[in-house]
């Protein structure tokens, strides 16, 4: 494993096996995994971005020691998940989306106080460190109330709480402000960026392209069981046709305009998409040869166009990378 890498995933594969048919004799085999290979650097927010089923909670879960791999190998903080769970268990923290994990009817300070215990904090230590989170987490004011008082962003708050308590070296997030409210999202994300400066490496699962943008500098994107594309930002939107997307919109295109479009120096992708009565056009640039005007002279007939150019986003990247795995 190399010295910089907090994870390091070779050729990890996961299958699932279930039964079917009469008396349930026919088994079924579902690869949640197909030769995964990942790279993650110590000290960093790293992003994981793909559709539902695309294996991305397979892979918080055998890299944080809760199922095994059918095959390849995982590593976390140097350490072989498969063989060595004792020595990583204590130094892994895990955040999984949801309600569950928590006990509604006693308040935050007791459900710390139980997981320090589980954790093997010593108890010379206890107090001070559930103290000390509860006040990273912006808690302390409510600590004392039931965790059924609390509003789900709250709820989110105590999970990272319980997840950071033991001070682990590396962090799962899975999903972490889904359901949030934008104030609670806001809020999470702040505590997220701040975790970095205690040394600890951070895996991130969203759905939230602006999330990952915000929060991440290197990203992976999971479709089908394999990854996709592994880059930086500007890697990805390099990998997709560039940094900038322009958009025509207007009552339909012919063939030929299209192709016109298409034949402009720069454009790397032209796509398609009906919005009720009108069409956009959506153009990837790689240079900034071909621009606003050179768009508009090739659609020149339309008198209601509208064109306008922006940055590609991160959404852009994976709608393309998804898009491009799926055709």
């Amino acid at each position: 494993m190399s010295d910089d890498a907090a994870i390091e995933v070779r050729d990890l594969v996961r299958v699932f096996e279930s039964r079917k048919g009469f008396l349930f004799r026919e088994v079924v085999r579902t690869e949640a995994l197909k030769g995964v290979n990942l790279r993650v650097r110590a000290g960093s927010i790293f992003g994981l971005l793909g559709p539902n089923g695309a294996g991305k909670t397979t892979l918080v879960k055998i890299l944080s020691t809760l199922l095994l791999p059918t095959s390849g190998t995982a590593q976390v903080l140097g350490h072989d998940v498969t063989r060595e769970t004792d020595w990583l268990r204590p130094r892994i923290g895990l955040v999984l989306g949801g309600e569950r994990g928590l006990y509604s009817r006693i308040n935050a300070r007791e459900n710390l106080r139980y997981f320090a215990d589980l954790y093997g904090i010593p108890v010379s230590e206890r107090e001070r460190r559930i103290t000390e989170v509860l006040e990273r987490v912006d808690l302390s004011s409510a600590a004392d109330r039931r965790v059924e008082e609390y509003s789900r962003g709250m709820k989110q708050k105590l999970h990272i709480a319980r997840g950071i308590l033991h001070r682990p070296a590396i962090l799962f997030l899975d999903e972490p402000t889904i359901g949030l409210d934008p104030k609670s999202a806001r809020e999470t994300r702040k505590l997220v960026r701040s975790l970095i400066q205690d040394g600890v490496t951070i895996l991130l699962t969203t759905h939230y392209m602006f999330e990952a943008e915000e929060l991440c500098p290197e990203l992976a994107v999971l479709s089908r069981g394999r990854v996709v594309a592994h880059d930086t930002i500007p890697g990805l939107r390099s990998r997709v046709g560039g940094d900038r997307t322009i958009e025509a919109e207007a009552y339909g295109f012919e063939d030929r305009e299209v192709d016109a479009l298409r034949a402009l120096p720069g454009v790397s992708k032209v796509a398609s998409e009906e919005y009720g009565p009108r069409t956009r056009l959506t153009l990837r640039m790689r240079t900034g040869v071909t621009g606003v005007e050179h768009v508009k002279a090739a659609l020149r007939e339309h008198p209601e166009l509208t064109i306008r150019e922006r940055r590609t986003s991160v959404e852009d990247v994976y709608l393309d990378l998804v898009e491009e795995e799926a055709s």
